[in-house]
């Protein structure tokens, strides 16, 4: 517990879910300092990738904890009325792309951020709970049928 004492440590975080929630904080915080760091007009693809690729980063050695840690920050959101965070980041990056006129869908940007993460959020879910391909492999994956849809376009 890094030097700080059980009682000092419990006074901040009563609960298990306390502890999870300040640790999907910490490790959203790289991940919104990538895409911060992009052009505002970065391509959509560089964005996503940029959060897979910072995702894989901060959560590849956490295997053990991304279950209960994705749970505690779909009930965190779920119950925000808001959107802060990545999730608003990403929703003004998908609001630039569709003003651009890229998006096929005429969707709005929150809906889009929010298919979007819960994609990562059910990807990171599924490499938890399997062995073999990498994260970085599965959140990749992801982000092309999130982006290219599942069907093949015609030759």
């Amino acid at each position: 517990m890094a030097g700080v004492s059980r009682t000092a440590f419990y006074f901040h975080f009563p609960t298990k879910e306390d502890v999870l929630s300040e640790l999907m904080r910490r490790t959203e915080q790289p991940i919104c300092d990538a895409v911060m760091a992009l052009p505002q007009d970065a391509e959509l693809a560089l964005v996503l990738d940029t959060v897979t690729e910072w995702m894989n980063r901060v959560w590849q050695d956490e295997r053990a904890l991304i279950i209960d840690t994705m749970a505690v920050g779909l009930r965190i959101e779920a119950g925000s009325p808001q959107p802060n965070g990545l999730r608003a980041l990403l929703g003004s990056r998908f609001a630039r792309a569709a003003e651009r006129g890229v998006l096929s869908l005429p969707q709005r940007p929150e809906l889009l951020t929010d298919l979007y993460l819960l994609g990562c959020m059910s990807t990171m879910v599924s490499w938890a709970q399997h062995e073999g391909s990498s994260l970085l492999d599965s959140l990749t994956a992801a982000n092309r049928l999130f982006l290219d849809g599942a069907r093949k376009s015609p030759n």
